[in-house]
């Protein structure tokens, strides 16, 4: 049985620019990576509508301002959990 084999986005991006940019056809590609022209499109389909994500600087940023607003929910929970034990410990000794 055969393994999938499994492409980077890099290596995905370099064909799929290669078509665009006709340096070489969709025929001729799947025939040298031995892919099926079926998936090639598909991937050429997929990085024409998500071309537009490379200008979305927002995006980006709001990923960062979540995991930003994640790393300040855990500290100030473990902060509050700390101080509690603090407490705990002074009252026991």
């Amino acid at each position: 049985m055969k393994t999938r084999r499994k492409f980077s986005s890099e290596q995905k991006a370099q064909i799929v620019l290669s078509i665009i940019k006709k340096e070489k056809s969709l025929v001729d590609i799947s025939k040298e990576q031995n892919l099926a022209p079926s998936l090639i499109h598909k991937w050429k389909e997929e990085f024409l509508t998500k071309a537009h994500s490379v200008f979305d600087t927002n995006k980006d940023e709001s990923d960062k301002d979540r995991k930003m607003k994640h790393y300040e929910h855990i500290i100030s929970k473990i902060t509050t959990q700390n101080d509690f034990l603090e407490k705990v410990l002074a009252v026991t000794q």
